[in-house]
């Protein structure tokens, strides 16, 4: 009865704290050994299959943020996992990456999102489908890409997205590099707002960062092996993940062990295949994960729908300029096929022609 009470006044507890409870999708964790190993896992729940593809952009590259907006050159070259915002259409969203660098950007959903709605007229708009490329290409740290997003160069354009073009543009972003630094990027009213630090090794979805900071200390209080939360939602699977974290410790130095401890806790913290709820329309299966190896520059990538783990190694690639874009399918009859080492399968591309309004 006591344990009962306990657990009722710790919901009712939570609710005034967190009246807002969205059941968003994704979820991202970052382990740092004491080798100094850093690995960032992140799952991508999804309502609609979106024909990913792992794409290899080199250096030198131009890249088209928006048609008759903004471009640059890559300074760097980069692996992006990328696939179709909206069902059926072409390829124009970047979701997730990494560059030669070793620095690595994750994009999840988060509700609150606001890029604003009058941006100056002389600032250069990207879409906020070419953010992840955009800072991957441009910067090789943590660090530098923080200093240079403070200062908000672009405008990310808002554009929707989906069937009917339902679907605003609620997203956040993570990066990590190889030194274990991180940061956590949410636009808010308009305005960049930045978490950097090591620190930072957890994402989900709403609420908002800050307050899911908060409640990830609520919980770090209680008896976790007794008191766990254990739904499907954004704010119960970043408590579980920072809290695997702590329990695979940092010890470990067999590479494979590493990323296969990084992978278990990316599947606890998904939706398993068949699970969305009609009554929530907002809880989505998990597509696929991906584990970002950024001290190795290995890049793995499982599909939900394979039983096959295959890894891109970066140290193998070709970014050099002029060598031209990549792509390889990773879903489909020819994706679920493909394991291991899958560098000798990429094959020439076009450029990635981002979402627009």
């Amino acid at each position: 009865m006591k344990s009962t009470i306990a657990l009722c006044s710790l919901a009712a507890s939570i609710a005034a704290l967190f009246p807002f409870h969205h059941a968003g999708a994704c979820s991202r964790a970052t382990w740092l050994g004491k080798d100094g190993t850093a690995i960032t896992g992140r799952s991508m729940d999804w309502p609609y299959d979106f024909n990913t593809h792992f794409y290899v952009i080199p250096r030198g590259e131009l890249n088209t943020g928006l048609p008759g907006g903004h471009t640059w050159t890559s300074k760097f070259g980069t692996v992006v996992l990328a696939g179709a915002m909206n069902p059926g259409g072409p390829i124009n969203g970047a979701f997730d990456g990494m560059n030669e660098k070793g620095l690595g950007a994750n994009m999840l959903y988060l509700a609150e999102t606001n890029f604003g709605n009058n941006p100056p007229a002389d600032k250069s708009k990207v879409s906020w489908a070419a953010w992840l490329q955009y800072i991957l290409s441009n910067h090789g740290t943590v660090a530098e890409a923080v200093a240079a997003m403070k200062e908000e160069p672009v405008y990310f354009v808002p554009c929707n997205f989906g069937p009917g073009g339902a679907a605003h543009p609620s997203v956040h972003l993570s990066l990590t590099d190889p030194t274990g630094d991180s940061a956590i990027l949410e636009y808010l009213e308009g305005k960049v707002v930045i978490h950097h630090g090591k620190q930072y090794q957890v994402m989900t979805n709403s609420p908002t960062y800050e307050r899911q900071l908060t409640l990830n200390d609520y919980w770090s209080r209680m008896d976790n092996t007794r008191v766990l939360p254990g739904s499907h939602q954004s704010e119960d699977r970043f408590v579980r993940a920072s809290y695997y974290l702590k329990f695979m410790g940092n010890e470990v130095t067999d590479a494979r062990r590493q990323v296969a401890g990084v992978f278990s806790i990316m599947r606890n913290v998904s939706v398993p295949w068949g699970a969305a709820d009609p009554d929530h329309p907002n809880i989505a299966p998990t597509y696929w994960r991906s584990v970002l190896d950024h001290t190795r520059r290995n890049y793995y990538f499982e599909s939900a729908l394979s039983p096959y783990v295959v890894m891109v190694d970066l140290n193998k690639i070709d970014f050099a300029q002029g060598s031209g874009v990549r792509s390889l399918a990773l879903e489909g009859e020819e994706g679920f096929k493909l394991q291991g080492e899958i560098n000798a399968a990429f094959k020439p591309a076009q450029p990635i022609s981002y979402l627009a309004p």
